[in-house]
């Protein structure tokens, strides 16, 4: 079995154990839950159907969910902050839906690639960035340079470099 299904399959069953309650019980069932019923049996159907459109769709469902404006667990578990109910279920759900699903939300979503331009321009804002930090740095003496320099120092990636630079000018480092 593969582990992403688990979100949908406690989803599953929380709404079948709600079923079984309002059944055995006096409980009734209200427009959140037939919601719930149908955005999860929807999200069931694209697990097996199309899993793009499922990530989409059962992602759609935790976070009304979590807002509180769908249900799938006969009582109403909610926390609120201000006016903005939320519940829980729904959220651990969904943190557990974004962990087992990275490599799918990844190849939806995947990292914007570098055009060489924009590449060419990172790279000059560096080096500008790195010859004011020499700037700066020209007048310190070899001890607070090498302190600058060090891996382990606070400084940024631009500094150190810098600091290196002047260093290996005066034949320190």
């Amino acid at each position: 079995m593969k582990k992403e299904i688990i979100p949908i399959l406690i989803c599953i069953l929380l709404l079948l154990y709600s079923i079984g309650i309002t059944l055995l019980t006096d409980y009734v069932l209200n427009y959140k839950h037939y919601l719930g019923i149908t955005l999860i049996g929807i999200s069931t159907i694209l697990y097996f159907k199309n899993k793009k459109l499922f990530v989409y769709i059962f992602g759609l469902t935790l976070i009304l969910g979590i807002l509180n404006l769908i249900d799938i667990y006969y009582s109403n578990i909610i926390f609120s902050i201000g006016p903005i109910n939320f519940n829980p279920i729904f959220l651990a759900l969904l943190i557990t839906f974004l962990a087992l699903n990275k490599k799918q939300l990844n190849e939806m979503f995947p990292k914007k690639e570098l055009t060489e331009q924009e590449l060419a321009d990172k790279n000059m804002e560096t080096e500008k960035l790195i010859k004011s930090y020499q700037l700066k740095f020209k007048s310190k003496p070899e001890s607070e340079l090498k302190s600058i320099a060090d891996e382990s120092s606070g400084y940024v990636n631009e500094a150190k470099t810098a600091a290196q630079r002047i260093l290996k000018t005066k034949n320190v480092l």
